[in-house]
């Protein structure tokens, strides 16, 4: 085998080599953006979770005020 032979299998084996390297880099990039949308998705989840408690705790408070006012109405 000459050294150019030689050669030229390195260069074939490199450019393969960089072929699945880029393949792995663009499999890894949708990963990536997908993990960054769930990680926005929790995001909104978590304020409208911070938003709920308190409409959970006027809603209670209504409902009980309610009761009430229809417990003495029956009175």
């Amino acid at each position: 085998m000459t050294p150019e032979d030689s050669h030229a299998a390195i260069y074939e084996r490199l450019l393969a080599v960089e072929k699945k390297v880029d393949d792995v880099h663009s499999e890894t990039r949708t990963m990536v953006d997908a993990f960054k949308a769930v990680e926005g998705a929790f995001t909104v989840l978590g304020w409208i979770a911070k938003a709920a408690k308190p409409m959970l705790w006027i809603g209670g408070l209504i409902t009980v005020l309610g009761i009430m006012y229809s417990d003495l109405r029956q009175r």
